[in-house]
């Protein structure tokens, strides 16, 4: 992201993009996602293997499936006959079987975890069988990790939004990723009976999808990976705050990230947050960030790295972030990820979104006047 925002020098609350080596939006926030740079994917090809089969992320150290290219997708298309009364037909759906031993990039899978022809765990057999760039471990994603190859840079300009949206263009980095489809992945996490959490590669945006693939749902793509999962225990280490108060912060061994334990404006006495958590606009979150010393609002990513999915239920981990005084994931948290910023004309000012996490655990763009959470974060 090459993008950063600043005030409009007219309006003190109105925010504008601009290019990030600028003085203004240094006066704003000097620790923007155009200016870190951090965290972002860096692909290598596997052994001298085609992209089709394998890629690796060496931030990560995971490897990703690679896709060949099978062709156009299947369309849905709608019978003659008197308004109302065309009958819908989907090649994709419940009845979806790909051909066995196929990789193609247009496969759409159903999740009922049994291995029958056309699901998902079928397919992890199938490719572990085939020994795919010479690995037997390959499994469904984490919503964190397939999110975290998602492309959220693409979404900045309002144009060119809409001219991949128009093209069916993925929101990820095609050169080491071809063949990607633009619509939705399976991950490995349930949301309830119904529903997967799933990765829209059209917009980025993570929320749960039909794991039956019942009709009249959009089709479900998959992209297996391999490398260490998330621990369940012993992923986070508590330790004294700037203040010096103990267990005022906490550390993700995972990410290497540290955050404060209490959501702002409150603090941690040694045993609880005190005070009432805050509703911030997108500005004013932005503000209160920079006025903490050492402190910025998560990227979006890391702002997903914090939230564990399970069954029918959402947490930020409740041992280690208490939810005392606050409200958590009932409005859902700011990040400082930029999703579509358009600049000023003649006959509009200038617009800025910025992605959210939503309160179910979907991640969204969200207009800036909303009142969301804030939860600071530093390396």
């Amino acid at each position: 992201m090459q993008t950063c925002l600043a005030l409009d020098a007219n309006k003190d609350d109105w925010p504008t993009p601009q290019p990030c080596n600028g003085t203004g939006p240094l006066r704003l926030l000097p620790k923007q996602d155009g200016m870190l740079g951090a965290g972002l994917p860096a692909y290598e090809a596997v052994a001298g293997r085609p992209l089709t089969e394998c890629v690796r992320d060496r931030v990560s150290g995971l490897v990703w499936e690679g896709k060949p290219d099978s062709g156009q997708l299947q369309r849905m298309a709608t019978t003659a006959g008197p308004q109302g009364t065309g009958k819908l037909l989907d090649s994709y759906g419940p009845h979806n079987a790909p051909r066995p031993g196929s990789r193609a990039n247009t496969d759409a899978y159903s999740y009922h975890g049994d291995g029958r022809p056309g699901d998902a765990m079928a397919y992890v057999t199938q490719v572990n069988a085939m020994r795919l760039c010479g690995y037997t471990d390959w499994r469904l994603p984490t919503t964190a990790e397939l999110f975290g190859i998602a492309d959220v840079n693409t979404l900045m300009d309002t144009d060119e939004a809409s001219r991949r949206l128009a093209a069916r263009r993925p929101s990820i980095d095609e050169r080491w990723f071809p063949n990607t489809v633009a619509g939705h992945y399976l991950t490995s996490e349930p949301m309830d009976q119904t529903r997967m959490w799933c990765v829209d590669f059209r917009k980025a945006f993570v929320y749960g999808c039909n794991r039956r693939m019942r009709s009249h749902t959009q089709p479900l793509f998959v992209r297996l990976v391999r490398g260490p999962e998330a621990p369940e225990t012993g992923r986070w280490r508590e330790a004294a705050d700037e203040r010096g108060v103990p267990g005022g912060v906490v550390e993700d061994r995972l990410t290497g990230l540290v955050w404060r334990r209490c959501e702002e404006p409150q603090t941690w006495n040694g045993r609880r947050c005190t005070g009432s958590a805050r509703r911030y606009g997108y500005v004013q979150a932005v503000r209160h960030a920079g006025g903490q010393p050492g402190w910025r609002l998560p990227t979006v990513k890391e702002m997903n790295s914090l939230v564990e999915r399970w069954f029918e239920k959402l947490d930020i981990p409740p041992a280690d972030f208490p939810a005392t005084g606050a409200e958590p994931l009932r409005r859902g948290f700011w990040s400082s990820t930029v999703c579509t910023a358009s600049p000023e004309t003649d006959t509009a000012r200038a617009a800025i979104s910025a992605w959210a996490l939503g309160d179910e655990g979907n991640l969204y763009c969200e207009a800036r006047v909303m009142g969301l959470g804030v939860r600071l974060v530093r390396e």
